[in-house]
Protein backbone atom coordinates (compact mmCIF):
# COMPACT_ATOMS: atom_id res chain seq x y z
CA UNK A 1 0.00 0.00 0.00
CA UNK A 2 2.70 2.44 0.98
CA UNK A 3 4.65 1.70 -2.78
CA UNK A 4 1.67 3.15 -4.28
CA UNK A 5 2.71 6.48 -2.85
CA UNK A 6 6.26 6.24 -2.46
CA UNK A 7 6.38 5.69 -6.23
CA UNK A 8 5.72 9.99 -7.18
CA UNK A 9 8.99 10.62 -5.00
CA UNK A 10 12.34 11.24 -6.83
CA UNK A 11 15.32 8.60 -5.94
CA UNK A 12 16.90 9.78 -3.20
CA UNK A 13 13.57 10.69 -0.89
CA UNK A 14 11.88 7.39 -1.69
CA UNK A 15 15.16 5.46 -0.54
CA UNK A 16 15.38 7.68 2.05
CA UNK A 17 11.46 7.08 3.24
CA UNK A 18 11.75 3.40 1.91
CA UNK A 19 14.68 2.17 4.16
CA UNK A 20 12.73 3.68 7.31
CA UNK A 21 9.49 2.33 6.91
CA UNK A 22 10.99 -1.02 6.35
CA UNK A 23 13.22 -0.87 9.08
CA UNK A 24 10.05 0.20 11.23
CA UNK A 25 7.06 -1.76 10.48
CA UNK A 26 4.91 -0.10 13.49
CA UNK A 27 5.54 3.23 11.32
CA UNK A 28 4.62 1.76 8.27
CA UNK A 29 1.41 0.22 10.00
CA UNK A 30 0.77 3.88 11.56
CA UNK A 31 1.57 6.41 8.88
CA UNK A 32 -1.05 8.38 8.33
CA UNK A 33 0.72 11.53 6.38
CA UNK A 34 3.66 12.39 4.39
CA UNK A 35 3.47 16.02 4.65
CA UNK A 36 6.48 17.81 2.23
CA UNK A 37 7.74 21.46 2.08
CA UNK A 38 10.05 23.28 0.12
CA UNK A 39 12.81 24.23 2.06
CA UNK A 40 11.43 22.61 4.97
CA UNK A 41 12.39 18.77 6.40
CA UNK A 42 9.87 16.06 5.40
CA UNK A 43 7.17 15.32 7.97
CA UNK A 44 5.76 12.03 8.97
CA UNK A 45 2.71 12.19 10.80
CA UNK A 46 0.97 8.99 12.75
CA UNK A 47 -1.59 9.07 15.46
CA UNK A 48 0.70 9.06 18.39
CA UNK A 49 3.33 11.24 17.02
CA UNK A 50 5.39 13.27 14.05
CA UNK A 51 8.43 12.55 12.90
CA UNK A 52 10.94 14.88 11.31
CA UNK A 53 13.05 13.46 8.51
CA UNK A 54 16.08 16.04 8.34
CA UNK A 55 16.17 16.47 4.39
CA UNK A 56 15.25 19.86 2.94
CA UNK A 57 12.88 19.55 -0.27
CA UNK A 58 13.57 21.88 -2.78
CA UNK A 59 11.53 23.06 -5.02
CA UNK A 60 12.76 21.28 -8.43
CA UNK A 61 11.97 17.72 -6.41
CA UNK A 62 8.01 19.07 -5.60
CA UNK A 63 7.76 20.34 -9.43
CA UNK A 64 9.13 16.37 -10.24
CA UNK A 65 6.57 14.87 -7.65
CA UNK A 66 3.52 16.82 -8.69
CA UNK A 67 4.42 16.17 -12.57
CA UNK A 68 4.31 12.18 -11.55
CA UNK A 69 1.40 12.59 -9.70
CA UNK A 70 -0.13 14.23 -12.54
CA UNK A 71 1.12 12.04 -15.49
CA UNK A 72 3.67 14.64 -16.77
CA UNK A 73 0.13 16.50 -18.22
CA UNK A 74 0.22 18.71 -15.14
CA UNK A 75 -2.30 20.60 -17.55
CA UNK A 76 -4.92 17.69 -17.20
CA UNK A 77 -5.52 17.62 -13.71
CA UNK A 78 -5.99 21.33 -13.31
CA UNK A 79 -9.44 21.44 -12.22
CA UNK A 80 -8.73 18.58 -9.54
CA UNK A 81 -5.51 20.77 -7.80
CA UNK A 82 -7.74 23.70 -8.37
CA UNK A 83 -9.71 21.85 -5.56
CA UNK A 84 -6.85 21.80 -3.40
CA UNK A 85 -5.78 18.40 -3.83
CA UNK A 86 -5.23 15.02 -5.89
CA UNK A 87 -6.68 11.65 -6.01
CA UNK A 88 -4.08 9.01 -6.89
CA UNK A 89 -4.54 5.01 -7.15
CA UNK A 90 -5.53 3.28 -3.59
CA UNK A 91 -7.55 6.38 -2.85
CA UNK A 92 -4.46 8.28 -1.32
CA UNK A 93 -5.27 12.10 -1.60
CA UNK A 94 -2.36 14.65 -1.75
CA UNK A 95 -3.23 18.22 -0.64
CA UNK A 96 -1.62 21.09 -2.87
CA UNK A 97 -0.63 24.33 -1.58
CA UNK A 98 0.83 27.38 -3.44
CA UNK A 99 -0.19 30.35 -5.23
CA UNK A 100 -3.76 30.58 -6.32
CA UNK A 101 -4.57 32.20 -9.53
CA UNK A 102 -8.62 33.74 -9.16
CA UNK A 103 -11.03 35.45 -11.97
CA UNK A 104 -14.16 36.16 -11.17
CA UNK A 105 -13.54 34.75 -7.13
CA UNK A 106 -12.86 31.38 -8.73
CA UNK A 107 -9.86 29.26 -8.35
CA UNK A 108 -8.74 28.90 -12.23
CA UNK A 109 -5.30 27.95 -11.64
CA UNK A 110 -2.36 27.21 -8.80
CA UNK A 111 1.50 27.81 -9.34
CA UNK A 112 4.25 27.77 -7.08
CA UNK A 113 3.47 24.54 -5.45
CA UNK A 114 5.40 24.95 -2.29
CA UNK A 115 3.75 22.05 -0.66
CA UNK A 116 2.06 18.51 -1.10
CA UNK A 117 0.55 16.38 1.64
CA UNK A 118 -0.30 12.77 1.11
CA UNK A 119 -2.91 11.33 3.38
CA UNK A 120 -2.36 7.90 3.23
CA UNK A 121 -5.93 5.93 2.94
CA UNK A 122 -6.39 2.80 4.63
CA UNK A 123 -9.19 0.44 4.34
CA UNK A 124 -11.18 -1.16 7.39
CA UNK A 125 -13.33 -3.46 6.59
CA UNK A 126 -16.48 -3.67 8.63
CA UNK A 127 -15.76 -0.60 10.44
CA UNK A 128 -19.02 0.90 9.23
CA UNK A 129 -21.79 -2.00 10.43
CA UNK A 130 -22.61 -0.27 13.25
CA UNK A 131 -23.56 2.95 11.34
CA UNK A 132 -25.40 0.81 8.59
CA UNK A 133 -28.35 0.22 10.34
CA UNK A 134 -28.83 4.33 11.06
CA UNK A 135 -28.48 4.66 7.39
CA UNK A 136 -30.01 1.42 5.43
CA UNK A 137 -34.29 1.98 5.18
CA UNK A 138 -34.99 -1.70 4.86
CA UNK A 139 -38.47 -0.63 4.89
CA UNK A 140 -37.35 0.62 1.02
CA UNK A 141 -34.58 -1.06 0.31
CA UNK A 142 -32.96 2.18 -0.01
CA UNK A 143 -30.43 4.22 2.12
CA UNK A 144 -31.67 7.84 3.88
CA UNK A 145 -29.90 11.18 3.24
CA UNK A 146 -26.87 11.11 5.86
CA UNK A 147 -24.28 13.03 6.63
CA UNK A 148 -20.57 11.85 8.17
CA UNK A 149 -19.00 14.58 10.37
CA UNK A 150 -15.75 14.25 12.71
CA UNK A 151 -12.31 16.45 12.91
CA UNK A 152 -9.92 15.32 10.33
CA UNK A 153 -8.22 12.65 10.50
CA UNK A 154 -10.77 10.62 12.37
CA UNK A 155 -12.07 8.57 10.12
CA UNK A 156 -14.56 9.61 7.37
CA UNK A 157 -13.81 8.13 4.49
CA UNK A 158 -12.43 4.67 5.59
CA UNK A 159 -16.23 4.86 6.86
CA UNK A 160 -18.10 6.08 3.95
CA UNK A 161 -15.85 3.79 1.90
CA UNK A 162 -16.57 0.77 3.94
CA UNK A 163 -20.31 1.99 4.23
CA UNK A 164 -20.32 1.98 0.39
CA UNK A 165 -18.87 -1.29 -0.49
CA UNK A 166 -21.73 -2.68 2.08
CA UNK A 167 -24.20 -1.36 0.54
CA UNK A 168 -23.29 -1.89 -2.87
CA UNK A 169 -22.86 -5.61 -2.13
CA UNK A 170 -25.89 -6.19 0.14
CA UNK A 171 -25.58 -7.31 3.22
CA UNK A 172 -27.77 -10.56 3.71
CA UNK A 173 -27.63 -10.71 7.36
CA UNK A 174 -30.70 -7.94 7.07
CA UNK A 175 -31.88 -9.03 3.95
CA UNK A 176 -30.49 -5.90 2.36
CA UNK A 177 -30.05 -6.20 -1.64
CA UNK A 178 -27.17 -4.31 -3.16
CA UNK A 179 -27.92 -0.88 -4.88
CA UNK A 180 -25.86 1.53 -7.12
CA UNK A 181 -25.83 4.65 -5.52
CA UNK A 182 -25.53 7.25 -7.80
CA UNK A 183 -24.23 11.49 -7.00
CA UNK A 184 -26.18 13.99 -8.06
CA UNK A 185 -24.44 17.60 -9.08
Amino acid sequence: MIEEILRYFPNQIYTLLQDMLRSDLNLQRELQEIRIRVGRSILLKTRQADLIIDYQISTSEILQILERLCENSIYAYRNQMCEGFLTVKGGHRIGITGTVVTENGKIINLKYVTSLNFRIAREVINCSNQLLKEVIDLENNSIYNTLIVSPPGKGKTTMLRDMIRNISNGINEIHFKGMTLRCGR
